[in-house]
């Protein structure tokens, strides 16, 4: 064998110090250079490749996050219109009398300055019947069946829950009182602050002050609260204060009082409700006070 020149001349000797190291020259053919240069270029081609697929995963993977992210924001505005058109709200003007028919059947009379408020969903899906009162209505309530028995019909003021299956009666939530007073069948009426329940029977009331939380419970002639749904008022025992204030709030006229021992007169029969005018004219001839309105106030002289 011919003897050829070691690949790397010139090894420092053992204990020499600095270790150079010389590269020995040596030629490639053009064929090999040929070989190197496709080999570099197919490692490039292949490692461009597997970036370009990392990179169409990764776009891939963000459409999918953008389409669950577009169909969570159409569900949320969806859900938020339903929720708007969910809600039904009933009013009345001052002096208005309207009656509401709730999708059950159960008819509903509002009185002046009043409105009732309830969910369609909670009718329709749920099997619950509930609704918010405040002012004044007088409920005729339907009886329904479920698969689990009577439901229950949930009236709720800013204090109470007046618990029913199906049965007549009234409610008012003006100022700082609350009153229940039941017509016919039976009534749960609960205080919700402290869990207080008191059973209703016909003929029966129960009021709820306010300012001192105290609860008064007794007997009444109940048409004394009902009669304003027929369009007249019952004066048996109200004074004229009394009347002052119903003016106030179902009519929303202020009443101004020159002699205030006016407002103890003690009143009797019955008046015609459905015109403040013509309410107004029937207590001047009951009072043989002079009484009249201007505007939005009236005097009473």
């Amino acid at each position: 064998m011919k003897n050829s020149k070691p690949i790397f001349e010139d090894l420092t000797k053992e204990g020499e110090n600095p270790v150079k190291v010389v590269f020995a020259k040596r030629t490639l053919s053009k064929t090999v250079l040929a070989q190197e240069k496709n080999k570099l270029l197919k490692r490039v081609t292949n490692d461009n490749a597997l970036l370009e697929k990392k990179s169409v995963g990764l776009k891939s993977w963000r459409t999918t996050i953008f389409r669950y992210a577009a169909a969570a924001v159409v569900l949320v505005v969806s859900m938020m219109a339903a929720l708007s058109i969910d809600k039904v709200r009933h009013q009345t003007a001052y002096g208005e009398v309207a009656s509401v028919q709730l999708p059950d059947g159960t008819l509903v009379t509002l009185n002046g300055n009043s409105q009732l408020k309830y969910s369609r969903l909670y009718w329709w899906f749920m099997e619950e019947r509930k609704v918010a009162l405040k002012g004044e209505a007088f409920f005729d309530v339907v009886k329904r069946k479920t698969k689990e028995g009577d439901m229950k019909f949930q009236v709720f003021t800013e204090h109470l829950k007046v618990e029913v299956l199906g049965t007549a009666f009234n409610v008012i939530d003006r100022s700082n009182q609350e009153v229940v007073v039941l017509e016919e069948g039976s009534v749960q009426v609960k205080v919700l602050s402290n869990e207080t329940t008191l059973p209703l029977l016909p003929g029966e009331y129960m009021s709820y002050n306010k300012i001192d939380n105290k609860l008064e419970h007794g007997s009444v002639v109940t048409e004394g609260y009902t009669s304003w749904k027929d369009n007249y008022i019952i004066l048996d025992n109200k004074t004229l204060g009394d009347l002052a204030r119903i003016i106030n709030t179902v009519y929303g006229k202020k009443v101004v009082f020159k002699n205030n021992a006016d407002k103890d007169i003690i009143l009797e029969g019955k008046v015609p409700s459905n015109e403040i005018n013509v309410l107004i004219h029937a207590l001047k001839l009951a009072t043989n006070l002079k009484i009249h309105m201007e505007g939005d106030t009236v005097f009473v002289n």
